[in-house]
């Protein structure tokens, strides 16, 4: 796909001028910072990412020529179910018996990313019409997926994506049956996995949005560069170097070679101060400005317009949409494509911009109302 995606550049022409804007915009948010950034590779760095971003938003431009986002989004389904199979069949790869014990897992996956998936999943049920035995299939599969990772952010991520479906007289109420039906099945399980539902606590997440605050502050118009935050992230949740769950139960560890790279993916699990950590405020005003003309050309398709969502919903609490990824960031972009292919109202893409600000903005409130740490004792 990383290979592919400049071919799709030239279908961006197919867009109004609006949309075009919106995408120039993005793009300069990412280039310009670059250019005075701290970290030497970050201006060939960011032409990476604009490049390949917009290669997957002239994909999704191309898919939907001549479909409606249903008929384009159906193989995605299927994709979902194969994924869905091989990480239960990961999972007792990994954990024989113990398997119900701990979170679901896949090799390219982790155990929050797959319960996104799972609702990206049930959404897809709901809302595409596949015939019923697949319909249910993945909707089950999806369901089970999400309940059995212990992922918060795709409940999360399900219960937004449900309310944009009733905005727009979609599948919202049956969404927000089912995910109600999911808590009551969490809430009947004696598991530890279970239980997660039902915790506030941040698995941590809270050190790694206050070390990306302190980047920002420190380069606050032209953060640190694309790719790079996460050097300066490491070691303050996990180690220098880290693989997925599933890998490292069964003793994979990341090579001395691997280590200096271990940045690479570590992430400040909030897409807002992910945007300030690498490219400062112009970084973040132009995603919160295409993402909203994502939401505003999704605007009455309920099924684009809810996938989006849970997708925004999921970057308050993890980065759902950084790409290059195991194809997860990827279809957001494609997305994105196939709404700005239905046209852009600049007025209401600023006014859901600013909603997606107030949304992802949610650790600033934590952080500002948490207790200040205890001062160091004296020994």
């Amino acid at each position: 796909m990383a290979l592919l995606a400049p071919v799709f550049l030239p279908w961006l022409k197919r867009l109004s001028p609006w949309a075009l804007s919106l995408l120039a915009l993005y793009v300069l948010s990412l280039l310009l910072p670059a250019g005075f950034a701290p970290e030497p590779l970050a201006l060939p760095l960011a032409l990476g990412r604009a490049i390949y971003a917009m290669g997957l938003v002239g994909a999704g431009v191309a898919l939907a020529q001549g479909r409606r986002p249903g008929q384009a989004l159906a193989p995605l389904g299927v994709g979902f179910l194969l994924l869905y199979a091989s990480s239960f069949l990961a999972s007792y790869w990994a954990y024989g018996d113990k398997a119900s014990e701990v979170r679901l897992s896949h090799p390219f996956h982790s155990p929050v990313g797959l319960g996104f998936i799972g609702a990206l999943g049930v959404l897809l049920a709901l809302y595409v019409r596949y015939p019923w035995p697949l319909r249910l299939l993945l909707g089950l599969m999806g369901g089970a997926v999400l309940l059995l990772s212990g992922s918060r952010g795709g409940m999360l991520a399900l219960l937004l994506g449900g309310a944009g479906g009733l905005l727009h007289r979609g599948r919202g109420v049956w969404v927000l049956g089912l995910m109600g039906l999911l808590l009551f099945a969490a809430a009947s399980l004696d598991t530890p996995v279970a239980e997660r539902f039902f915790q506030l606590h941040l698995s941590g997440r809270e050190g790694l949005w206050l070390r990306a605050y302190e980047v920002f502050q420190a380069h606050p118009w032209t953060g640190v560069g694309p790719y790079v935050l996460g050097d300066y992230l490491k070691g303050t949740l996990f180690g220098e170097c880290i693989f997925f769950p599933l890998l490292e139960a069964r003793g994979l560890t990341c090579p001395d070679w691997l280590r200096p790279w271990g940045g690479l993916w570590t992430f400040a699990h909030n897409h807002l101060l992910q945007a300030l950590g690498e490219s400062g405020l112009p970084g973040a005003l132009g995603l919160l400005l295409l993402v909203g003309g994502f939401l505003a050309g999704a605007w009455g398709e309920g099924l684009l317009f809810s996938l989006l969502l849970a997708f925004i919903g999921m970057g308050v609490t993890d980065n759902p949409f950084s790409v290059p990824s195991p194809f997860r960031g990827e279809i957001f972009f494609l997305l994105g494509g196939m709404a700005l292919a239905r046209g852009v109202s600049l007025s209401r893409a600023l006014a859901l911009a600013g909603g997606v600000a107030l949304v992802w903005a949610l650790p600033f409130l934590y952080l500002a109302t948490r207790p200040a740490p205890p001062p160091p004792a004296l020994l």
